[in-house]
């Protein structure tokens, strides 16, 4: 195994302790308004809510464009560059505002043809909410390891946020205010991100060029993304086109208190990620003598996660839900594996497959995902409801997780033989 610099073992722990701050901001202080949206807009509002903020998260992911992996592993490789770094910023932030104008048009096109997406303000709030998200500059200085002072702003942001809710809403119809608010903070938050990043990185003004080189580069990582969007943050919105927003509501219930379970990972994978980037530069070696620390950290939270969500979901349900809400109970119990299940993929896919440049295969595998998520909405949605999503999404995951082992299984086949493995 590769030594680690001394000052990089002591920025792990300070970035994982960063990230989970982040985390726990993202996802357990609107899990602690849940409880008073839930009550205060109802199972119908609820339901409609969940279906727009489904689609902001599809407007999220595009406009992303999976630079949260592709950037971050650039900018990891470029920590003694700042020349490579500010063309990086560049064309990222270029890439993104072209995402968002190409956003805009698709979201006119649901506006008109899908019903459940018949609330403009709503709607609209929701897409800002995405895109303000998209902008956020985590990846930069998650690839640097230097996350204390912009997670510390997140966090803030997200703190304003929670106190808007629980002081403005108080109707149904003030659903929209929630990813309106959300949209606020956030674009404010980034802005003075993009202030710290160009404090030691040159500014250079996004022109077409880089952000046309920075498409490319995200290209592969951005199919992922899409791909894996049909059968995760997407859900609600799918569902909604099966059945009526009521039932969306209780789904929608037990995907956000799972999801917040889950999200729990997400610092971890982000903390570990560069960590991995680098140990891949010197060739899957160093890489595999890492995977089984990735692997136990991952897959040991997971499960516990998971094994917690499933023993308590009764208990959650009543708590952040309330009366209304009974049938998340078996939605909430069949997502339960999920954590566990997404942490061992993310091993064999972001771990290692991706830090190696096997792109192409990760894409393919996660796409074919997306295809068999799809067959098995039409198969299992319409008899189902709620619990056949819930089913659909779960057995997805799974057969990823197959796939995605088998090819870590194939990748290190070449190696064992002394030959170069083939991204």
């Amino acid at each position: 195994m590769t030594a680690v610099p001394p000052e990089a073992s002591r920025r792990t722990p300070r970035n994982i302790a960063a990230l989970y701050g982040v985390q726990l901001a993202t996802y357990l202080l609107p899990l602690l308004t849940v409880p008073f949206l839930a009550r205060t807009l109802g199972p119908q509002a609820w339901g409609a809510l969940a279906i727009a903020q489904a689609f902001g998260g599809v407007v999220c992911l595009l406009v992303d464009y999976g630079f949260d992996l592709s950037a971050t592993r650039e900018v990891a490789r470029a920590q003694d560059q700042p020349g490579r770094r500010a063309e990086l910023l560049s064309g990222v932030l270029g890439a993104r505002l072209l995402m968002t104008l190409g956003v805009a048009g698709l979201t006119l096109l649901a506006q008109a043809t899908v019903p459940a997406l018949h609330q403009p303000l709503l709607l609209w709030a929701a897409v800002a909410w995405g895109a303000a998200q998209a902008f956020s500059l985590l990846w930069y200085f998650q690839g640097l390891e230097r996350l204390t002072r912009v997670a510390s702003l997140d966090i803030a942001a997200k703190v304003a946020v929670t106190a808007g809710i629980l002081l403005l809403i108080r109707r149904p119809a003030d659903a929209w205010l929630v990813p309106a608010l959300t949209a606020g903070a956030t674009l404010l938050a980034n802005a003075y991100a993009l202030h710290l990043a160009h404090r030691d990185t040159p500014f250079l003004r996004p022109t077409w060029r880089r952000s046309w080189a920075t498409l490319r580069l995200g290209w592969p990582l951005f199919l992922f993304r899409g791909s894996a969007a049909f059968y995760s943050t997407a859900s609600a919105f799918l569902l909604g086109l099966f059945v009526p927003a009521g039932l969306v509501g209780a789904y929608a219930g037990a995907e956000r208190i799972v999801r917040a379970v889950q999200g729990l990972l997400t610092p971890l994978n982000r903390a570990l990620y560069p960590r991995f980037a680098q140990a891949a530069e010197a060739g899957p070696a160093p890489l595999q003598a890492l995977l089984p620390r990735g692997l136990w950290l991952m897959g040991g939270v997971g499960a516990v996660m998971s094994a917690g969500t499933w023993l308590a979901a009764p208990l959650l349900v009543a708590l952040l839900l309330g009366p209304g809400f009974e049938a998340a109970v078996p939605v909430l119990r069949a997502l339960a594996p999920l954590p566990l299940v997404i942490g061992v993929n993310m091993v064999f896919g972001l771990f290692w497959l991706v830090p190696l440049g096997h792109d192409r295969a990760f894409n393919l595998t996660v796409a074919g995902g997306a295809l068999l998520n799809a067959a098995l909405i039409v198969a299992l949605v319409p008899g189902g409801g709620p619990l056949g999503m819930a089913e659909a999404v779960l057995l997805t995951e799974l057969l990823v997780g197959v796939a995605l082992y088998l090819q870590y299984r194939q990748t290190l086949r070449p190696a064992a033989a002394g030959q170069p493995a083939k991204a």
